[in-house]
């Protein structure tokens, strides 16, 4: 960048001068006489003023920019200054875009259905998801895991398995330690539905396992029914 310093008295007649400058470069004046820093500054509005200070002799010196092409006039006090603004491009550079006229080399950009691309990966997700998550919660399910652990009920294995399933609902429902062996009566259990816990677990150790184990699957369900109605209509 060209930074060319100029003593502009303020007392004399008209200083005027014709320097040619590339836009953006750096103009730097010094100024000596009597004008105020308001008044450089109001001078140089239309300029982009980088620096302006004092030097030691108490003249100012001004560095400013401009990006107008062409002729510049600064009127500073009673002297006008002309700086001539030329652009660095080239006329050959004026033409870069020309190629851009002929419709085979302007690139159209189609109306993809990128958002709807994306909404419909991000709706898939969110189904399978929700998916995952509902496995997860039957999982969890008391009632779900009770009616799986029936559903392997067989006439050699009731008698242990009726009672281990029905324990572990009641204590997964309620909080409570049936499958320790620790048969509290608590609503809305009955003093009946504890009785049958007590029988299923005799009945394990009974020397007589004789019995109808669905005639027992079927009174374990019967009381899981009721307890989970009960518990719907107390929400």
């Amino acid at each position: 960048m060209k930074k060319i310093i100029f003593s502009i008295f303020l007392l004399v007649s008209l200083l005027a001068f014709s320097k040619t400058y590339n836009i953006g470069d750096k103009i730097t004046l010094k100024i000596e006489g009597d004008i105020s820093k308001n008044d450089i500054e109001k001078s140089l509005e239309d300029y982009k003023i980088d620096s302006l200070s004092k030097d030691k002799k108490g003249d100012y010196i001004v560095t400013f920019t401009t990006y107008k092409v062409g002729e510049n006039e600064i009127q500073l006090g009673n002297k006008k200054l002309k700086i001539d603004v030329v652009s660095t491009i080239e006329p050959s550079e004026k033409e870069i875009y020309e190629a851009l006229s002929n419709p085979n080399n302007i690139y159209i950009e189609k109306d993809y259905p990128h958002m709807g691309i994306l909404a419909t990966i991000a709706g898939a997700i969110a189904i399978i998801t929700a998916f995952f998550m509902h496995l997860v919660d039957r999982s969890k399910n008391p009632y779900i895991i009770f009616k799986k652990g029936m559903s392997k009920v067989n006439d050699d294995n009731w008698r242990e398995k009726i009672s281990l399933e029905l324990r572990k609902y009641i204590d997964n429902m309620y909080g409570t330690n049936f499958l320790g062996g620790e048969y509290t009566v608590i609503s809305p259990l009955t003093q009946e539905d504890v009785m049958f816990v007590k029988d299923m677990d005799y009945l394990k150790f009974s020397p007589n396992r004789g019995g109808d184990y669905l005639e027992y699957k079927r009174r374990a369900f019967e009381i899981v029914e009721r307890l989970r109605k009960e518990k719907k209509n107390s929400v």
